[in-house]
């Protein structure tokens, strides 16, 4: 029991449910790499729309702004054409396909740090020419926006995974606590019962005991033959014991409530006042004799009478208790 009783109250170890911010941090960041490959695809995408949109823009430019002087040299106006309105992010290209040359009409930026792999290309007409306008986009212009995306999604991503395991460790801070304080009652509660049990024990012992001394006090008094009268402060029977039967021919409870000087002839009346007197100034057990009347009112029966005052501390006196014995003499 002993035993069982330990194991129940010992103290944990660690705190309870850690497993739960293990899993909300495992999930969100799980939930974070997907999300960040997701929105890093949907970034680059969006790129490289935006990549095809200027590229149209270039050639439509191109195609707008087309001089009616076809002597000028071609090399001349498309510097000025394109020199302000290409973006940082791209090069640019214009090849003639009406001669077999590796000369191009204008390059900017075509040998810079782009990525040929993505390179848009389109076949335009301008003044009875054949010619081809080639976009080289830097590798930053695709990169970078997923790059971005990537990283915001991350940032959010653990800001939140962190704000979620502290609050959970928090809580299991909280329940390790609450568990510790329903332990410390579970403890005190089990001695508490264990003490009450002790109690009720003694309880049951002193209630034997007691109800042994009653019984042994009642058989002292059967076998003495003596009636035990217990009286108020006025002197009106309260308790009489059952030997008042073989004594006066009385029932106990025909008693209750009468003046003991009625039993008492009115020739000993005065003296049993002062006995009562005696017993409540000195505190001492006063003994007269004097006959009681029998049932009949004819017969009376001497009997040797000892009287105790019974005093309270607080009220002062509370009654008295009166032994009688049949006076055979």
């Amino acid at each position: 029991m002993e035993s069982s009783d330990s194991a129940r109250f010992r103290k944990p170890m660690l705190w309870p449910a850690l497993w739960v911010p293990l899993v909300l941090v495992t999930a969100g960041l799980l939930a974070t790499w997907i999300t960040a490959n997701i929105e890093t695809k949907r970034a680059m995408a969006r790129a490289e729309t935006r990549y095809h949109v200027q590229h149209q823009a270039l050639v439509n430019r191109l195609l707008a702004n087309v001089p009616e002087d076809t002597e000028q040299p071609s090399a001349l106006w498309l510097q000025g054409l394109f020199d302000d309105a290409l973006p940082d992010s791209l090069g640019l290209r214009i090849d003639t396909l009406e001669r077999h040359t590796k000369m191009p009409l204008m390059e900017i930026r075509a040998n810079g740090p782009v990525d040929p792999t993505r390179a848009l290309r389109t076949i335009v007409s301008p003044q009875d020419q054949i010619w081809m306008l080639t976009t080289l986009p830097t590798p930053d212009l695709l990169e970078s926006a997923g790059r971005a995306a990537r990283q915001t999604i991350w940032v959010s991503g653990l800001a939140l995974c962190t704000l979620a395991g502290l609050l959970s460790l928090v809580l299991n801070r909280r329940l390790y606590r609450q568990a510790l304080r329903i332990g410390e009652l579970q403890r005190r509660e089990a001695g508490a019962d264990h003490q009450i049990s002790n109690l009720q024990i003694e309880k049951t012992i002193l209630r034997h005991a007691l109800n042994d001394s009653e019984q042994r006090s009642r058989d002292l008094v059967a076998l003495s033959g003596a009636v035990i009268w217990e009286l108020d402060e006025n002197g009106r029977i309260g308790f009489a014991s059952p030997q008042i039967a073989e004594l006066l021919d009385r029932a106990p409870v025909d008693l209750a409530g009468v003046a003991f000087e009625e039993l008492v002839p009115p020739g000993f009346q005065d003296n049993f006042r002062r006995t009562l007197t005696a017993a409540r100034s000195d505190s001492a057990i006063e003994r007269m004799d004097l006959p009681l009347l029998h049932r009949d009112q004819e017969h009376q029966v001497p009997v040797v009478l000892r009287v105790r005052a019974l005093k309270d501390p607080i009220h002062g006196l509370s009654g008295f208790r009166i032994s009688t014995l049949h006076h055979l003499g």
